[in-house]
């Protein structure tokens, strides 16, 4: 039987909870120091037939990015960009072999394109960054030297989304499955 994933924004003090123990699992698992959401930031949970089992938070760049990331890319990021900075990107590992990460990216594409989001920034771990580029297609530039974060080696990287966006036709993003509006804030595979 398929998974059905739920992507549900994050509206409730229980959801809020409900995100941050996901993350922390993940990022303990992982060894990482746990952030929280922040002000501005769409949180958002990947519920797995009915249980939270991922997250990912997305923030408008200008408006609430954090020092550390207006540092590594405000001479990257130009006027005609308009930048999201995606973080929280966390699968529970009982989830892992079960397209949640898959699904995290499609709907990251899709949250991009329905927010005229052009660009994505974010610190990623170089198995995510390998993957982006060479599984998923979406073109990721490296523009700062990796550096030990939190517990782990990060890449300083920009994602060239709306080249995914605006190209759904080309095979190279046959991955690419848009999801379904269900209700207030949910949307689903």
């Amino acid at each position: 039987m398929a998974n059905e994933i739920l992507f549900k924004r994050v509206t409730t003090k229980e959801e809020a909870e409900a995100f941050h123990r996901v993350k922390q699992l993940v990022w303990e698992e992982s060894g990482y120091d746990m952030e929280y959401g922040r002000e501005g930031s769409d949180l958002y949970i990947a519920y797995i037939n009915g249980v939270p089992g991922g997250t990912v938070e997305f923030t408008p760049y200008l408006e609430f990015s954090r020092p550390l990331i207006r540092n590594l890319f405000d001479d990257v990021v130009r006027d005609d960009m308009k930048v999201m900075e995606l973080d929280s990107f966390a699968v529970l590992p009982e989830y892992r072999r079960k397209l949640v990460g898959h699904e995290i990216v499609r709907f990251m594409i899709y949250y991009a394109q329905t927010h005229g989001y052009t660009h994505g920034v974010a610190i990623t771990a170089p198995k995510v960054f390998k993957s982006l580029n060479d599984t998923y297609h979406i073109r990721c530039e490296k523009v700062k030297d990796p550096f030990w974060y939190k517990g782990d080696e990060v890449i300083p990287a920009l994602m060239h989304l709306k080249e995914v966006y605006d190209h759904l036709d080309d095979k190279k993003y046959s991955w690419y499955k848009e999801p379904l509006e269900l209700k207030e804030g949910a949307m689903a595979r």
